[in-house]
This record gives structure tokens, sequence and C-alpha cells, in this order.
């Protein structure tokens, strides 16, 4: 039975007493801190001079007190002088000591945040997708920023706390080695209590982090589908929810605050204890003539280095607990593989398209759900092929593996008889264009959105291509020309501009491989009219794929594959595949209908 009790004990104990996250965080932290080796080393010799100034000021406060008492004016001559000295070294040394902290502090952070943004952007996009944007934010808005707790001071404290303890300890033996006996007592009571609290701010320090990850994701999604909660009148409903979770959020925090009240009381009536023993007990031994008053106002001033040092290593632990918290959500992040070694960037390396192929390609989102089995498909080089087909068929699946975005489970894809895993993702991704049906824009101003196509453009390819995606003339209408702000995603621009504005990208990157997302099917008559003029001028000597939506689109593509479960099932020119019976003839009769409707719809 007390085996039983001291293995149910132990068990509960261990959660408190575990260092493998405090491990795990360190070994992500090290060649970070290792980089600040110098720095450190300055703040361990600024360390190791307060500790001497810590005694030398109470040294200096005892003889002071003594020789005024002893009325030798000779002597306290000479010591005001070595107490200005102190004080001055001490601000300066203050000074340094601050600035250091925060150089080191915040230079780990900075570097931190470009190593895990970093690993986002060569992050495959399957594992992006399944992030939510609000935790993205909370890494770099709350998580990294608690890594103070873990930098530092709050690591330099690890070897300032001992030292100052022992260095204190011995010098106050000297003085009464029985006055010191206390602190030996207290050591034990304020370690272990430490630990204990540690472990419950780690805990609690945990879940304040994901719930403001909650609370950021909830803001995110807020701010872009605003339109979307007004024109639903969501309003009431999305406030209530934030405030659901801010009032979560308050009450945690409260929680919080308790814990280190509690801890903080604790450790206030340890000190006021351990001060008030030694004054009671020194104001004895005075009496007794056994101890000077200016020991005593010695023993005094240094007695809460005998305390201070072990609660604020239980402290400190507290505080690794609450860092270890945020920085394991980071770690978690972190340990999801990359798909490649170096960020992408423009990269040229293929100039001419000879052929693309697919080639017993087998792929799937999701374990056991088949997008593609067995696939094969040729790509004739520098035509026009489309893909049709229902929801589902997997044409925008080709458009994501053709370009990277995921690898297949067995197969592939060959481009001039090379294996795309083969190329670097900056050599593949550079030769492709794609102009999607839904363009995003960054916040900015058009310069801005046309630059990103590629290195060195200059201002005449920028107008050029501006004039062959009909949108230069626009652009010059409005006051700020090619610097006017577009808003963010580009909310300022009716969908025909966006879209003519993915056209003139496409056009500056210039590669030799061109995809097209029907750019066409949300259009007003005018507007596509406009796009598709674009469309033929940027298809001129490119291999291009188009997904189509509305086979109007597509009559004088140079071959069209109609695809069905992943599968091809029809493929011809647009004559060829309207004579047959079969799925086009299908969509080709409903995506007329919809047309003639939509034609209707603009005449009235």
């Amino acid at each position: 039975m007390l085996k039983q009790r001291q293995q149910k004990l132990r068990q509960m104990l261990k959660p408190y007493f575990n260092t493998t996250d405090l491990k795990k965080c360190f070994r992500l932290l090290k060649p970070f801190l290792v980089k600040q080796w110098n720095i450190y080393l300055l703040m361990f010799v600024s360390l190791v001079i307060d500790i001497f100034l810590t005694i030398a000021f109470a040294w200096f406060f005892g003889n002071l007190t003594d020789t005024a008492i002893k009325g030798d004016m000779n002597r306290l001559k000479m010591l005001v002088p070595i107490g200005i000295g102190f004080t001055l070294t001490s601000v300066v040394n203050n000074y340094i000591y601050i600035y250091f902290d925060t150089l080191v502090s915040n230079g780990l952070k900075r570097e931190l945040q470009n190593y895990l943004f970093q690993h986002i952007l060569r992050l495959p996009v399957g594992t992006v997708a399944n992030l939510r944007s609000g935790n993205l934010l909370s890494y770099f808005t709350n998580d990294i920023h608690r890594v103070d707790g873990l930098s530092g001071s709050n690591l330099i404290n690890l070897i300032r706390l001992p030292i100052t303890y022992v260095a204190v300890l011995i010098y106050l033996i000297q003085i009464n080695w029985v006055l010191c006996l206390i602190t030996v007592i207290v050591a034990p009571v304020a370690v272990i209590g430490g630990a204990f609290f540690g472990f419950i701010l780690k805990k609690s320090g945990r879940e304040i982090h994901e719930l403001i990850a909650d609370i950021n994701h909830t803001l995110n999604e807020t701010f872009q589908g605003l339109q979307v909660i007004r024109s639903f009148t969501l309003e009431k409903n999305v406030f209530r929810t934030f405030s659901r979770k801010n009032k979560d959020y308050y009450h945690l925090e409260l929680k919080n605050a308790k814990l280190q009240g509690w801890y903080s009381t604790a450790g206030y009536l340890l000190n006021s204890a351990v001060f008030l023993f030694s004054l009671c007990l020194g104001a004895y031994f005075i009496s007794e003539k056994t101890m000077t008053v200016g020991n005593l106002l010695t023993f005094i001033n240094l007695v809460g280095y005998l305390v201070n040092p072990l609660t604020g290593l239980a402290s400190q632990w507290a505080g690794f607990q609450r860092a270890i918290a945020a920085i394991e959500r980071v770690i978690e992040l972190l340990e999801k593989p990359v798909a490649s070694d170096e960020l992408p960037s423009f990269s040229p390396a293929i100039k001419e398209i000879h052929s693309i192929q697919f080639k017993d390609l087998t792929f799937a989102y999701e374990e056991n759900k088949l997008i593609f089995e067995e696939f094969n498909l040729q790509i004739p080089a520098g035509k026009v092929t489309a893909f049709v087909g229902p929801s589902g068929a997997g044409k925008s699946t080709l458009f994501n593996l053709l370009q990277g975005f995921y690898q297949p489970k067995s197969g592939g894809i060959l481009i001039n008889g090379i294996p795309t895993a083969e190329f670097s993702f900056s050599d593949l991704r550079s030769a492709i264009a794609h102009v999607p049906q839904e363009t995003f824009l960054f916040g900015g101003t058009f310069r801005d959105n046309l630059v990103i196509a590629r290195p060195s453009i200059t201002e005449e390819e920028m107008i050029e291509a501006c004039r062959s995606a009909y949108i230069h003339d626009f652009i010059l209408s409005l006051p700020d020309g090619y610097d006017t702000q577009i808003g963010e995603r580009g909310v300022k621009l009716s969908g025909g501009q966006k879209q003519r504005m993915a056209i003139a990208r496409a056009i500056l990157k210039d590669a030799p491989i061109l995809l097209l997302d029907e750019a066409t099917s949300a259009l007003d008559g005018e507007t596509e009219y406009l796009v598709k003029a674009a469309l033929d001028k940027l298809m001129e000597n490119k291999t291009t794929l188009v997904i189509a939506h509305r086979l109007s689109t597509i009559q004088h593509a140079d071959r069209i594959f109609v695809l069905d479960k992943g599968k091809i099932v029809q493929e011809g020119t647009h004559e060829e595949l309207i004579r047959q019976k079969g799925l086009y003839q299908k969509l080709h009769s409903s995506s007329f209908i919809g047309s003639e409707m939509k034609k209707d719809t603009v005449g009235a």
C-alpha cells in the first residue's frame, strides 16, 4: 500500500520537475544564442562587477555607520569618495548591462522571427493550407516575444543568482555565522515552491497562447470577410463570438495574475520573515557586545541576497515555463518538414518548352481518396491545350502538380523529358506564368504589383505590358498613375481590372508555360472582350494550358481534354468533340444556356 502511494506521488510530481521541454527549447535557441556569445561574455563581466558592488555597498554602509558612531572624521572623509566612486561605477555598469540585455533579447527575437518566416515560406502548400492564419500571425505577434524568458538577463540569472548567493553567504559568515543559518533552512522551501509554481504557470500560459491565436484568427477572418458579414447581417453573431473569447482570455489572465500574486506574496513573506528574524537576533547580539551596529547594518543590507537568489531561481524557473509554453507552439511548426532546402527565387533556366508529359501519375490529397491513378497525358508544345470537366474532375489539381505545389504519390511530370522533381522550385516556377480565376493583388500601388513579376523590369517594359493587357489607359486616368494605391487585396479595383493586372504580370514574367484558370468567367461583356484580347496577345508563342468553365472560351484551342473523376474521357478539337455524344456535348449545352442567360442579364 505504501509503495503504491509513493509511486502515485512520484507520478504526480514528475510533470512538475520535467526538463524535457526546457531542453527542447534550448536546442532550438542554441545556434542563435551562440552567435551572441561575445555580448553574453560582456554581460557576465558586468554581472561580476554588479556582485562586487553589491557587497561593496553593504561594506560601505556598515563601515560608514561604525565610523560615524566612533566620530572618526579622518576615516569618514576617506569613505565618502569611495562611496561616490561605487555609485558612479554602479550607474555606468547598470546602463551597460541594460543595453546589452536589450541587444541580445531583441536580436534573438529578430533572428527567430526570420528563421520561422523562412521556414513557413518553405513549407509545402498542403501543410500551409491546414494552418489557420490567426495562428500564423500569433507566432510572430505573441509567441516569439515570450522568448525573453529564455534569453538575455533571464539566461544570465542562471549564473548570477547562484554566484551572488555563494559570494554573499561567504562574506556574511565572516560577520556572523549564526545569522546565516536561517537561509539554509528556507532554501529548500523557496526552490521546491518555485518549481511547483512554474509548472502551473506553464499550463496556464499554454492555454493563454492558444486562446490568443484563436482570437487573432477570429479578427483576421472578420476583417477579410467584412463584406460577407454585412451582407448576411452577421455583425451581432460575430461580436458575440469575439466577446465570448475575449472574456475567456480575460479570465485566464486573471487566473494567471492570481497565481503570480500568491507566489509574490509568499516570496515577500519569506523575505520579511528572514529580515525580521535577522534584525531581532542581530539586535540581541549588539546588546551582548558580540556585534557592532555597522556589522548589523551590513548584514541587513545583504541578507535579502541570501533569500532573493533562491526565490529568484524559483521565479526564473517559472519564467522559463511561461516562455516554454509559447516556444513549444513555435517548435511544433518548425518540426513540420519543408518542401525545399532554400527559398525559391526567379531563375529563368528553362527557356523553351519542347514537351510536357504526365506519366503514370498517381495523386491524392487525402489517403485512400485518389484524384489521379496511373494518369498519362502528353501536352503539345507551343499550342493551346484546354481542360474541361465537372467540378472535382482534377483540372485545378493538374495545375497545382505542374507548379510543384503538391508531390505525386507515384509517377511524375516531365518537362522536356526531365522529371519536374529534378528541377529546383526556382527553375520550375520561373518557367510558369499563372493567371488565376480570382486574382490576388498586394496592398500597395500598381507599380508594386507589377514589378514582382520579374527582377529588373524597366519602366518601358511595364508600360508596354499594361498596354497589351488593356489596363494602361485606366492607370493613367488616375491622379497618381502607376503610383496610385489600390487598397488591400486590390479592393479599389473591379474584377476585370484585377484580371487585366494579372495578365500584365504574366506578360512581364514572359514564361514559356502559361496557365489560365478561366480568367473571363465572371466578367461583363465589354470587360470580357478586353480581357480576351489581352489573353490572345499573352498566349503568343507560349505553351498554354487552359481550364475552361464556359466552353465558348476554348472553341479555338488546339486540343481539348475532357476530364471526369481523374480520367480523360474524351479528347479532340471543339468541332470534333461537339459532334460526339458524350460529356463534352452535355457540358457545351449547359455552358451555352449559361452564356445565353448571362447575355440576357447583361442586356437587361
